[in-house]
């Protein structure tokens, strides 16, 4: 593994004396700027190319949840990890194919933040074409947005806050263009995704989720009508809170007590719901079956691809090196032996996870969720553990029974307890990794072979080596 924590600061300031080649996006054209943002329909359709953009495979499609992010969490079989998988798998950072994933990812989420950043600009420059109403809604969820990708850029290139709030490593990009970006340690970059959110939860506070409760709302008849999309496959005034609360529980200490609040403060919202086994998985039709668990979406994205990406990576792998599955006997250690548990629809029976590639698109379209109800509830339950134990024991008991026809009985909730259910709970979700690094945990394996021991080194993404680049002459 590359050292980096001693040679990045002075990395940055190369980066900042170069032609800024870590930003290469296509920049649209004035004139063409001008005359997308001419209209309401423009900003809208632009936002809804920021969502298309984060559902692709590169992104939050693939990569980022059950692709490269979930087998570096191994929770897939170690040894049944196709070939080109494997550096995922063994964290080969120094491998030239790892390096280019790295750098798709990286440049994906700042290409998408300079697309924000567009956006937000012509809110304020074109300001006319907006009713008081949608400018607010439109800023809203672009500054929303834009701390998520940031925030991510944070959760997967940074040393954990907690461990290190003074490392000096990311740029902050607030404005359009190519222009160098502001450097911020991991603490201050942090408080800059916060305040983005804090302003954007203040932007959306009519935004129309609030006079409804999607899960209600149910799923169309026809074909790829889910009804409640307008409200949940998009950055709402409820995703943003609760993307609040992911961040101060990653920032932990006194933070957890304000990530709790805004954890409760979305479930006592009751517009979300937590799994209902006869509504959405006792169902006449496999088609029917709703596998994503919808009604708990508070965030999700939409993109036909998703479905396919997930078919060639779990089950439809040509190559002979194996392919992404989970023996029933490592189904068995994860769910703790509840052969009833709700989650194993997921599997089928067999060794290969199906939620996001099932034949059920009659009434669901493929979709990554990206904050979920049931994630609340770990947070709650987290946040309350050491303070009132009693109360965080109740959370996780209503999260656990929605899981299981078994009585569930009440449990003390302890870290590893919360990390456990998180394992359970976010298969194929891209959690799982971003949490053994939060609680600065041991990677598990399917056994004592194939434990990865907590460390910065492979919990930290090296930055993309073109970052360090200045045309085609100076590298680091």
């Amino acid at each position: 593994m590359k050292s980096r924590n001693s040679i990045w600061n002075l990395l940055w300031a190369v980066v900042l004396c170069s032609c800024n080649s870590w930003l290469d996006v296509k920049l649209m054209n004035q004139s063409g700027e001008a005359e997308l943002f001419s209209s309401e329909q423009g900003f809208t359709e632009a936002l809804a190319g920021v969502y298309y953009d984060m559902s692709e495979g590169t992104l939050y499609g693939q990569n980022l949840s059950f692709g490269m992010i979930e087998v570096m969490s191994r929770v897939y079989d170690y040894t049944a990890v196709p070939n080109g998988m494997k550096i995922f798998r063994d964290y080969d950072y120094e491998d030239s194919d790892m390096e280019s994933f790295i750098y798709l990812v990286w440049r994906g989420l700042y290409a998408n933040i300079a697309a924000i950043n567009n956006i937000l600009e012509w809110s304020d420059r074109n300001a006319s074409v907006l009713s008081e109403a949608r400018r607010n809604q439109v800023k809203g969820e672009a500054l929303a947005l834009r701390a998520m990708h940031h925030y991510d850029v944070y959760r997967l290139f940074a040393p954990d806050v907690k461990r290190d709030k003074n490392a000096r490593i990311l740029p902050w990009q607030d404005k359009f263009g190519v222009q160098a970006p502001a450097i911020y340690s991991t603490g201050d970059f942090l408080d800059l995704v916060v305040k983005d959110l804090n302003e954007a939860v203040q932007l959306l506070e009519n935004d129309p989720i609030r006079s409804v409760t999607p899960y209600e709302w149910g799923n169309g008849e026809d074909e790829n009508k889910d009804q409640s999309d307008q409200y949940v496959a998009r950055m709402n005034y409820y995703a943003a809170k609760a993307l609040l609360a992911r961040i101060y529980l990653d920032m932990g200490g006194e933070y957890k007590k304000e990530a709790r609040k805004l954890a409760e403060e979305i479930i006592g919202s009751e517009k979300f719901a937590l799994l209902n086994y006869e509504k959405s998985l006792k169902v006449e039709k496999e088609a029917d079956k709703d596998l994503l668990f919808s009604d708990e979406h508070i965030f999700s994205l939409r993109n036909k691809n998703i479905k396919e990406n997930a078919k060639n990576l779990h089950k439809w792998v040509l190559e002979s090196g194996g392919n992404l599955q989970m023996s029933s006997g490592f189904q068995m250690g994860v769910y703790e032996g509840d052969l009833q548990d709700y989650r194993l629809e997921w599997f089928k029976g067999g060794n290969y996870i199906c939620k996001f590639n099932s034949d059920n698109s009659e009434r669901f379209f493929p979709k990554i969720p990206l904050i979920r109800l049931s994630e609340m509830y770990l947070i709650a339950a987290e946040g309350w553990m050491e303070d009132d134990p009693a109360r965080a024991s109740g959370l996780l008991q209503i999260l656990k029974q929605s899981r299981t026809p078994k009585d569930v009985q009440p449990q003390t909730v302890t870290e590893e307890l919360i990390l456990r259910e998180i394992r359970k709970e976010f298969v194929g979700e891209g959690m799982l990794f971003l949490t053994y690094k939060r609680l600065h945990h041991t990677i598990s394996g399917n056994n004592a072979d194939e434990q990865m021991a907590a460390n910065e080194q492979v919990f930290v993404l090296p930055l993309p080596e073109a970052e360090f680049e200045y045309g085609n002459s100076i590298k680091k």
